[in-house]
Formats: C-alpha cells, structure tokens, sequence
C-alpha cells in the first residue's frame, strides 16, 4: 500500500509543471472551478462539465457558479483599468481541433466566452466579451475573430482601447492581421447592454467610473437559479463530456507596443 501511494505521488509530481503558477501579472479567478496547467510560457485550461464554484459571489444575492449552473477556468490580470487610459490587451489562442459546442439553447452569441472584460465590484457589468463555439469559431461583438478551421492553430488576439465615457473612446480589435471590429466614442457602456444579447450588463447598474479587469479563459454561463421556470431539468447546460481545452500564450496588457 505504501509503494502505490508513493508511485501515486510521485506521478503527480512528475505530471506536475515546473511553474505551477500564473503567467507575472496574473492570478487565478476567485470562482475557479478547475485550475489551469503552467508550462514554459503557455496557459493550459480543460474545461469539462462541472466545474463550477460553490463560493458566494458575496454581493448579497447568496449565488454562485454551482447555483447557477456555470464553470470556468480562468486567470485575471492583477492590474486593472481605469477611464482615460489608453491599453493594449494581446495574446496568441489555441483551440483543441476535436472541441464541439454549438453555443447553447437560446442565445444569440454563445454561452462560452474565453475573453471578457468586466467591471469589478459591481453586479451585471460584463462589457466585452470574446465568445467560442464550434459552429463560427470565435465572434467579438457578432464580428468573427477566427473560424472552426483555425481550431488547432495558434492566433493573435489584440485589442487597442481607449477606456472613455466620452466621445474621444476608440476600441479597436484585431484577430491575426485583420481589423475585425473597431468603436468610436464612449466604450465604457458596450452596444448592447440591456438586450438579450448582453444579459449579464444592465444599464440601471454601470457606474462607468469603475475599474475594468481582463478575464482570459473559458467560462461557460448556466440557466440560473430559476432554471425549473424555463422547463430545464439542471441549471448547467449541456456540454460534451471532452469539454474543453484551451492554451494561450504572449499574454500582454499595458501601455501600446
């Protein structure tokens, strides 16, 4: 019994990354459902159904991932935006070829995001997003970044921004070399919020003066608490079993290179 136990923990150690930790100048997300793999330079996330939080958002509303149904992995940049800045936020994206998930029942972009730029300290103040599914690959404000045929290739994902409440904002996305979405104006309230399209930003909570976090890695959003009311058997909706995986690498966020 002691010999298996050894080569148990031996093997985990050996599986293990050197660097088991996030990339300088990130962390892990507080509501992590599943921790991502470190390996020389590249962010490794598997995704698979159930991962979820049972921890309390603590905002007086008693959810949390479980409740709702969601999982994620993710990593959060320490740092945080404030209005008047003027940012890049960039990165290289791997999708694993085989991922299937056709975006979820009910939603006109997918349920899975893998981007996502989010208001701290405040509730349903989810600004931008980048979302994935298998069927139009990964969409940036309905804009596609790269399709299902770029799934097991690494992409550059870049986005140029001047946080504003004002009309001098500019937000402009490139996937690869391409400009796939550019704004011009105030950016600190995203097209949309308020719709069904963006049912995680309500307009009577923007306090557009809060700082801006950057959220990289797969979440997938649940049914909610009140899942029975819509005739659904789980507040987690479905996903294959393979789930999925996910590396990033260059990860960067600062001043424009």
């Amino acid at each position: 019994m002691l010999r298996s136990l050894f080569l148990s923990t031996l093997i985990i150690l050996l599986s293990t990354p050197l660097h088991a930790r996030a990339p300088n100048g990130f962390k892990e997300a507080t509501f992590q459902g599943r921790s991502p793999a470190y390996d020389k330079g590249v962010v490794i996330f598997s995704l698979l159904p159930g991962d979820c939080s049972p921890k309390k958002y603590g905002d007086g509303r008693g959810e949390s991932d479980c409740a709702n149904g969601g999982i994620r992995s993710r990593i959060n940049a320490k740092k945080h935006a404030r209005l008047g800045q003027t940012l890049q936020y960039s990165l290289d994206i791997w999708i694993d070829p085989s991922f299937e998930f056709n975006g979820g029942k009910g939603t006109k972009r997918s349920a899975l995001i893998i981007l996502e730029w989010q208001r701290i300290n405040a509730i349903k103040s989810h600004l931008y997003e980048l979302h994935l599914d298998s069927r139009r690959g990964a969409m940036f404000e309905d804009k596609t970044c790269f399709s299902n045929k770029d799934f097991g290739k690494w992409v550059s994902f870049k986005m140029l921004v001047k946080w504003s409440a004002k009309d001098d904002g500019v937000l402009k996305v490139y996937c690869g070399d391409r400009l796939v979405y550019q704004l011009v104006g105030q950016n600190a309230i995203p097209p949309g919020c308020g719709t069904t399209v963006k049912r995680q930003c309500e307009l009577k909570y923007q306090k557009v003066d809060g700082e801006i976090q950057w959220q990289v890695g797969p979440k997938l959003g649940g049914y909610g608490t009140v899942y029975k009311q819509y005739g659904f058997s789980s507040p987690f909706r479905p996903f294959s079993q393979n789930g999925l995986k996910m590396k990033v690498k260059n990860l960067y966020f600062g001043r424009i290179k």
